[in-house]
């Protein structure tokens, strides 16, 4: 799948906020976005997302204008001001939407087991603003991809929140070697800091985005001989747990 911006532009009231832009990328891309922070990068994220009409030039994704199509397909990961979740709110109140979003189970007991399945249990009732910015930036990515239709994945200015460039663009790299297609918007600074060649807003010539390698598959685990090992104690296997009744179950959703 490709999504490709060309010249998009956008006017603000006093002066252009998104001065022509040009990017592409497809599945098992990442490609950065740099420039000075602001919200050219909220306009331009909106804008190849089909969220917001540019002024100038136009976004299509394999080919196709339709801006539904582009609302479906494309995510806008932690826009500033715009799908940036409540600070206040606990993590576990913002799994919760983001998987009744995704059309996923959402209750406690599913908000509880996502969390637990990412080794993120221990920040369930903490407040959202005091996530570590490497453990935000991974969640929101995840809960993002969790949407059975997207396809592209535009994290939105994670430098804004410190931390280290390296974090945000290895939860980026992850994502493309998934097969996503992947725009992260960031600073100048932070493009250097990663030795990156990066698209810049306000400019139509591009370098080519990096290409990811796609994940190796898991190898299944051959049989073990038994005489060279020793008997090793199974822990239960969720799957293998007589099922719940629908009321329990009810309950405790």
């Amino acid at each position: 799948m490709e999504l490709k911006a060309h010249a998009i532009s956008v006017r603000g009231p006093h002066a252009p906020i998104l001065n022509a832009t040009t990017l592409c990328v497809r599945d098992h891309q990442l490609a950065l976005l740099a420039g000075y922070p602001g919200p050219g990068h909220v306009a331009a994220a909106l804008s190849m997302s089909g969220r917001l009409r540019p002024d100038g030039g136009d976004v299509k994704l394999d080919g196709q204008g339709d801006a539904g199509l582009l609302r479906r397909r494309v995510a806008v990961v932690d826009a500033p001001g715009i799908t940036e979740p409540d600070d206040a709110l606990p993590v576990r109140t913002v799994v919760g939407e983001e998987l009744a979003i995704a059309g996923r189970k959402a209750g406690r007991k599913a908000v509880r087991e996502w969390l637990a399945e990412h080794g993120w249990a221990a920040f369930a009732d903490k407040r959202f603003e005091h996530l570590p910015v490497a453990v935000r930036t991974r969640l929101l990515a995840e809960l993002t991809v969790a949407r059975p239709d997207v396809n592209v994945v535009i994290l939105t200015m994670p430098d804004r929140l410190g931390g280290d460039p390296h974090d945000w663009y290895g939860v980026g790299r992850e994502l493309a070697a998934r097969g996503y297609a992947v725009i992260v918007t960031c600073a100048d600074t932070s493009a250097r800091l990663l030795g990156v060649p990066a698209a810049q807003l306000g400019s139509v010539d591009p370098p080519e985005p990096v290409q990811v390698a796609p994940a190796a598959p898991i190898e299944p685990v051959g049989p073990i001989e038994e005489a060279k090992t020793k008997p090793v104690a199974l822990t239960e296997d969720p799957r293998t747990k007589p099922a719940v009744p629908v009321e329990e179950e009810l309950e405790e959703a």
